[in-house]
């Protein structure tokens, strides 16, 4: 898939839940290029397809898959589906050679496809103020701090509970009620200010359904 960021973005802005019970692998020498998730049954993979062709295919293969849609200038992702037991899409039977070939599992394979990258989760972003009175170190800190935390699967109103408990454990010897209190009302004006985009930019979900439909 052509995508308008660089493919690390996409791939480090991507998590699973832990009701998925995936576990997430990656290496350092891939510098944030290359992401996977796997359970007993699957390994899904997260990459980026045009820096892969660049440094492992040669100059006839790179030809080849120009015709078919990459461009050397481009930012190219790719998302694909490893089946450990592929018996787990065939009621737990055994796949045939044949069922690899035939145009109804291939509907099976590119619906799983998606399925499987829906249980992933693309992070979602905090709308950054514009006006610049509106980013203080302190503003900027706690706006880092929320967009960790949805990403994390908590709340606004459970990371202020967080912050107030670390108030709350501090010595009254060093931090008053008052001083207390009037820290907490300026965590609750910042967290006030905050608002969270309503769609993720990461979610390639339109994408991979797109790039399914023209492969029919």
């Amino acid at each position: 898939m052509e995508v308008q960021m660089k493919p690390k973005e996409y791939i480090k802005h991507h998590y699973s839940e832990p009701k998925e019970k995936l576990d997430l692998n990656e290496k350092p020498k891939d510098k944030g290029n290359f992401r996977w998730w796997s359970d007993k049954s699957v390994k899904l993979k997260m990459y980026d397809a045009g820096r892969n062709i660049e440094m492992k295919q040669g100059n006839y293969r790179k030809d080849i898959i120009r015709q078919a849609g990459w461009e050397d200038a481009g930012e190219f992702l790719k998302w694909e589906a490893h089946y450990i037991k592929p018996e787990s899409l065939n009621n737990g039977k055994g796949l045939q050679l044949y069922q690899l070939v035939n145009p109804d599992w291939n509907n099976t394979f590119k619906e799983d496809l998606y399925l499987q990258y829906k249980r992933l989760i693309p992070m979602k972003s905090i709308i950054t103020p514009q006006d610049k009175k509106d980013l203080t170190t302190a503003d900027i800190l706690l706006l880092t701090m929320v967009e960790e935390s949805i990403n994390e699967g908590r709340t606004k109103e459970e990371l202020k509970k967080i912050l107030y408990a670390k108030i709350n454990a501090i010595p009254e010897d060093v931090l008053t009620k008052s001083d207390k209190d009037f820290r907490k009302a300026q965590i609750r004006k910042l967290l006030s200010n905050i608002r969270e985009s309503p769609e993720s930019m990461y979610d390639l979900s339109d994408k991979i359904q797109n790039a399914l439909e023209v492969e029919k």
